[in-house]
């Protein structure tokens, strides 16, 4: 990507994506393709990354996100009209949570209204696992696990969300 628009799209992007959470410690954002390609709205790759994510009270120890073939309204933005997604988009997550972030997760009102109680910590692998899988599974469609692992008491989970056009 050409230093004019990196210059301009990423940090109009992170100062976006910000805004959009309680906290991030860390935050990387790239974005390929050509200026003509990116200015007619077709992304063929971005990328996000972050650590230390606090998100409606959900502590993300480590978030990777990897979108591909992005068709956005870009020229229509420029005439001030509001960002559009004009395709539906998958997108690849990686998530971390470390043992106490899932503990504090379990806290959120996310979490506290998806499973309509407050929960006693979880302490064991296997409960975890299980808590992880049921509210994963509230996701619906619009959510596919590949892989979710919870090892002393640190989760990893890999998979694709699908956002639908705006």
């Amino acid at each position: 990507m050409s230093a004019i628009i990196r210059s301009v799209l990423s940090p109009v992007l992170k100062l976006w994506l910000r805004s959009q959470v309680e906290m991030v410690q860390d935050l990387e954002i790239s974005i390929d393709g050509a200026d003509g390609q990116i200015l007619k709205g077709n992304i063929p790759q971005a990328q996000v990354s972050g650590q230390g994510i606090i998100y409606q009270g959900l502590y993300l120890t480590k978030l990777n996100l990897v979108a591909t073939d992005i068709h956005l309204n870009i020229p229509q933005i420029l005439k001030g009209q509001t960002l559009k997604l004009l395709d539906p988009l998958a997108v690849k997550m990686v998530v971390s949570i470390d043992a106490s972030d899932f503990q504090l997760c379990l806290k959120s009102p996310l979490v506290l209204e998806a499973l309509g109680s407050e929960l006693p910590p979880f302490s064991s692998d296997r409960e975890i696992r299980f808590l992880l899988g049921m509210l994963l599974k509230l996701l619906g469609d619009q959510f596919i696990l590949d892989e979710l692992k919870v090892t002393d008491g640190n989760c990893y989970c890999l998979g694709v969300f699908k956002i639908a056009p705006t």
